[in-house]
């Protein structure tokens, strides 16, 4: 309740009067636009003809728009008028126009005329007009009561003020590509096109039009209206739901910051516009900016001056600013601010804050799972369950980033399901779907990750009602198929679901995880078809965005571009990192024993590097990885001419490689296994048997490698074949596979060092 609008309107207060101001042009064009609306649909039933249905609700919503949001141009409220999902009756628009000139051009007497208690009385009668206690009939009430109240210098400055406002208005239409003649109606049409920058969104809807739905007004701020403290409550609220939730219809960051302004300019006191800015800033990636914003919004909150309420609200933005921290990995800086929390929250009796201040500073200052899995039947609190959920689905993700049992991480995951259930959070429960999503991709099973991926994205239709189209959940899981759908090979598919995340996601944070993908998509395409300059440019943009995948990438292109020992270094600073999770630590020795392996010897680092990457992995439960390194063995081994040891890593890793990998690690899988195969056999004729049955298995694999336009890969099975049989004395196949060589080596030429590679 904002009791100073009430003082002010008291006859009784004389101390308070002058705090009535004149109302902007604005309102008043409003209350024409509403008496006009009367005298049309009044004189349609006297006449005896029904005033249109579609006509009657499109001025309803129109002025529910008008109503709660910020005052607009002339030109704008005219376009709004005459735009197609806004249209007023034509007659309607006629009179509002007609009666708009006449207050230009009659003079002060017909403002004076519509300010008479007799014209409002007939606006919020029963049966002439609207009912006075509805929202419109207060509107009216409110500005009415106003007009009335002011003094004659007071009627003419508003005068003034109409008539600049008109004149400005019609002036703007009629310098635009329709003209406006005196005050004759223009063809819709027309009426749509703007002269700079107005152009229609994908769904048809105008400038004007999105302007309303997403509480924008005109960049050119009217000087005579003002943001009153319940409109601003109102976009603020607003702006903040879709910011959590559906960033892509929030405003843009710079036309919100502008809204921002205007409303701190009319309503200084206002705190929560400053923390709407604290969000728009964290979007931003500006740290600066959202501590800025931060601190304006504690320095500006309500304060009540009794004793029982003292500090109340100061606990939450000590809690906001842990929360900030975090987001930039301020890890002291956030433990500090929530030790401060917790003591104003015991000030102030606040069990549920200083609750979740204390989750809070456990989930940032423990390395187990344990004790929070015990206190989990403890939390009683109805008021902490989105908190409990949200702390239920951390610890899932850092119990799975250590090691822990999977069935002990799923069953928690069930526990957060329960939750969710019970009390229909549906964000919770899809963050829960993408969780469990990426557990399956971590375990190395794939295919479920990408059914737990469609069954989220089919979800959302169904929870359309709850406003997850856009939420965080949404990102991760568009961001994984888009990776997905590279590793298998449909470039082209991976690119629409990649585009589909851009659009939706523009924004940091939520454009986070797509910006990631891309960047690995990208870097893999360039290694496949050796563009090494485009894929350390990649690897230096996805070091912004994840530090320990841009080293890992980088020594990934250093290996195959046989440099070792710069390849040597980037893993060093790796090793070096702390808290590197278990799969970093397990692709990192992979890595290391790569880098030997392509050079001419075989040292026992290899073997050494690959078999504490494959306990490691397995500690984890990390399946797909210790097939990955039981894959890179088998090339160690048949380097090391151990053929039949060689042959049986292959065939230990083949099926889970099959059923969970990329068509590059299946195409690979096919080669390394013929190769072993017709290495463990025992004579010659064996092994002409054993390649002619391996001639169908590297066909596939070619045709995976010219999938992914991986030219060296097919240039070395060509290779491989002719060398086979010239071993072999069959002069007809060896002739046909260095044919085969020389044509496509002639289509695609690639540098010599990059064939035969191990990697």
């Amino acid at each position: 309740m904002h009791y100073e609008e009430l003082d002010a309107l008291d006859p009784r207060n004389t101390t308070c009067t002058t705090r009535i101001e004149t109302p902007p042009p604005h309102k008043v064009a409003v209350l024409i636009l509403v008496q006009q609306y009367l005298k049309v649909k009044n004189a349609a039933t006297d006449a005896g003809v029904a005033y249109p249905l579609q006509a009657r609700r499109n001025f309803c919503m129109l002025l529910l728009k008008l109503i709660q949001y910020p005052d607009m141009t002339y030109n704008d409220l005219y376009n709004l008028l005459t735009s197609p999902r806004y249209k007023i009756n034509t007659v309607h628009l006629e009179s509002f126009e007609k009666a708009m000139s006449n207050i230009f051009t009659l003079g002060i007497e017909t403002l004076c005329d519509f300010a008479e208690r007799q014209n409002w009385d007939n606006l919020v009668s029963e049966t002439l007009g609207v009912s006075q206690f509805s929202i419109v009939g207060l509107y009216v009430r409110r500005v009415c009561v106003i007009l009335e109240r002011l003094s004659f210098p007071e009627i003419m400055s508003l005068y003034k003020n109409i008539c600049l406002y008109y004149e400005k208005g019609v002036r703007s239409l009629a310098i635009g590509p329709r003209r406006v003649t005196g005050t004759a109606s223009v063809a819709p049409s027309n009426v749509l096109q703007r002269p700079l920058g107005r152009t229609s969104d994908e769904h048809g809807h105008t400038l004007e039009e999105s302007a309303l739905d997403t509480d924008t007004v005109h960049q050119d701020r009217n000087p005579h209206s003002k943001w009153s403290p319940k409109q601003a409550d109102l976009f603020v609220a607003q702006q903040c739901k879709l910011l959590e939730n559906n960033e892509l219809r929030a405003l843009a960051p710079i036309e919100l910051q502008s809204k921002l302004n205007e409303i701190i300019q009319d309503n200084p006191l206002n705190s929560q516009a400053y923390f709407l800015g604290y969000m728009n800033q964290l979007r931003l990636r500006d740290y600066y900016g959202a501590m800025h914003a931060l601190h304006r919004a504690f320095d500006r909150s309500p304060m009540h001056t009794t004793a029982q309420y003292d500090h109340k609200g100061f606990q939450y933005f000590s809690v906001n600013l842990a929360v900030l921290h975090a987001c930039f990995n301020h890890r002291r800086e956030a433990l500090n601010a929530l030790k401060e929390c917790i003591m104003l929250a015991q000030e102030c009796g606040d069990k549920r804050c200083l609750d979740l201040a204390n989750s809070w500073y456990c989930l940032l200052n423990s390395n187990k799972i344990d004790p929070f899995e015990k206190s989990l039947p403890d939390i009683q609190d109805p008021g902490l369950v989105q908190s409990l959920s949200l702390a239920i689905q951390y610890v899932v993700k850092f119990g799975a980033q250590c090691g822990y049992l999977p069935l002990d991480l799923f069953e928690l995951l069930l526990k957060s399901d329960e939750l969710n259930n019970k009390n229909s959070i549906l964000e919770h429960a899809s963050n829960s779907l993408a969780l469990r999503s990426a557990l399956w991709c971590l375990y190395g099973r794939h295919e479920i990750s990408s059914l737990y991926a469609q069954l989220l994205l089919q979800l959302k239709k169904t929870w359309a009602f709850g406003d997850i189209g856009n939420s965080e959940s949404v990102s991760k899981v568009l961001a994984s198929l888009s990776l997905w759908l590279n590793v298998q090979g449909e470039n082209q598919m991976s690119a629409v679901v990649q585009n589909h995340a851009r659009n939706r996601f523009p924004r940091y944070p939520n454009a986070h995880n797509w910006m990631i993908s891309e960047f690995h998509i990208a870097i893999q395409q360039c290694i496949y078809r050796c563009r090494w300059q485009e894929a350390l440019k990649a690897c230096s943009q996805l070091y912004l965005l994840d530090k320990n995948a841009g080293n890992l990438q980088r020594a990934s292109i250093y290996i195959v571009k046989r440099y070792f020992n710069t390849a040597r270094r980037v893993i060093q600073q790796l090793l070096h990192c702390r808290n590197l999770d278990v799969l970093t630590q397990v692709r990192v020795l992979v890595l290391q024993a790569y880098t030997t392996i392509c050079e001419e010897r075989v040292s026992s680092e290899t073997v050494e590097f690959l078999i504490r990457a494959s306990v490691l992995a397995a500690s984890a439960y990390m399946e797909y990885e210790q097939a990955v390194v039981d894959l890179v063995l088998a090339q160690v081994l048949l380097k090391m001419r151990m053929p039949q040891k060689a042959f049986q890593a292959a065939k230990n890793c083949m099926e889970k490689i099959y059923e969970n990998g990329g068509i590059y690690d299946r195409a690979k899988m096919d080669f390394i296994f013929v190769r072993c195969m017709v290495a463990a056999s025992e004579n010659d004729e064996r092994k002409a048997e054993n390649i002619l049955k391996g001639i169908g298995i590297l066909e596939r694999a070619i045709d995976s490698f010219k999938k992914l336009e991986a030219h060296a890969k097919v240039l070395d099975i060509f290779i491989y074949l002719a060398k086979t049989f010239q071993e072999l004395k069959s002069t007809e196949q060896r002739n046909k596979y260095a044919s085969k060589f020389k044509h496509y080596y002639s289509e695609y030429p690639i540098a010599k060092e990059y064939l035969g590679m191990a990697f």
